[in-house]
C-alpha cells in the first residue's frame, strides 16, 4: 500500500479544480527550488573556470587553443546564467502572495537597484516623481515579478549607454492604468528590430540571450497590463509600461 498526498488521491469528493490548483502550486515551488538550486553550481563553475585561465602557462603551442576553449565555456555559462537569471525573475517565488500594491513604491525600490551599476557607467539617472504628497498608483500582482519585469526593462536602457548618458524614470496615473516610462539616451533600435525585441532569443546586444525583455512582456501582460517601445536612432529608447489600476472604492465595500 502506497502513501498519498491529498494532491495524489483520486477522491470523487475533491472538487478537480482545486486538485489542479494543489498541483499546479507543488509544481510552482519544485521548478523555483529547481531553478534557484542552479544558482550554486554555475558561480562556482564560472569561478573556477577563471582560475584555470589564470593558471594556464603562455607562450607553449597548446596555450592559444587552450584559451579559445576556455572562452567558448565561459561564454555558454555566462549564457546559462543568464537563463536560469530570467527563470527566476519569471516565476513567482515560494511564498509570493498576489495582492495590491502601489506601484510608486516599486519605483522607488527600483531607482535604489540601479543607481550603483548607473553611477559606474556615469549615467545620471533621473526620476519624475514627487514622494511628498504623491497620489498612490495601487495595482494588483504578484510584486517582485512585476518588479522584476520593471528591473529587467532599466537593466536593459542601462546596457544601452555603456558610455554615459540619462535613465529617466517616470511614474503616473493615465486614464484608469499605472503608467510607468524608462527612457534612456541610447543608441535607439532600429525600426526592423522593435517588433522583435520582445521575441525570446531576440537581442540588439552582443553576447546576450534575449530573454529579459521577453520575460518583462510576459509578466506584464500576465498583470493584464502591456509594454510598448518606441526608439529614435541616436536618440534613444522609451519603454512604456501599463497596469491596470485598482479602484479603490471596492476596498471600502
Amino acid at each position: 500500500m502506497t502513501d498519498q498526498t491529498p494532491e495524489s488521491r483520486t477522491d470523487p469528493d475533491i472538487d478537480p479544480c482545486l486538485l489542479l490548483a494543489a498541483q499546479m502550486r507543488s509544481l510552482s515551488h519544485l521548478y523555483h527550488g529547481v531553478v534557484h538550486d542552479l544558482k550554486s553550481p554555475l558561480n562556482a563553475l564560472v569561478v573556477n573556470l577563471e582560475l584555470l585561465r589564470s593558471s594556464l602557462t603562455p607562450d607553449t603551442p597548446q596555450a592559444e587553443r587552450q584559451q579559445r576553449y576556455a572562452s567558448v565555456l565561459r561564454e555558454e555559462l555566462q549564457r546559462l546564467n543568464r537563463s536560469v537569471e530570467s527563470l527566476l525573475a519569471a516565476a513567482a517565488p515560494p511564498g509570493a502572495e498576489h495582492g495590491r500594491f502601489d506601484l510608486g513604491d516599486v519605483l522607488d525600490e527600483l531607482v535604489a537597484l540601479v543607481e550603483p551599476q548607473a553611477r559606474h557607467q556615469g549615467v545620471r539617472v533621473e526620476i519624475a516623481q514627487d514622494r511628498q504628497g504623491r497620489s498612490p498608483l495601487p495595482v494588483e500582482g504578484y510584486r517582485d515579478r512585476i518588479k522584476h519585469a520593471l528591473l529587467a526593462v532599466a537593466v536593459n536602457a542601462l546596457e544601452a549607454m555603456p558610455e554615459g548618458g540619462t535613465l529617466s524614470l517616470a511614474a503616473a496615473s493615465q486614464g484608469g492604468r499605472a503608467h510607468v516610462a524608462i527612457t534612456d539616451t541610447g543608441p535607439g533600435v532600429a525600426p526592423e528590430a522593435r517588433n522583435r525585441l520582445f521575441e525570446r532569443g531576440v537581442s540588439t546586444k552582443e553576447g546576450h540571450a534575449g530573454i529579459g525583455l521577453f520575460v518583462a512582456q510576459q509578466v506584464v501582460n500576465s498583470s493584464r497590463g502591456s509594454i510598448q517601445l518606441s526608439s529614435i536612432p541616436d536618440t534613444g529608447s522609451r519603454f512604456e509600461v501599463l497596469l491596470p489600476l485598482v479602484d479603490r472604492a471596492q476596498d471600502r465595500t
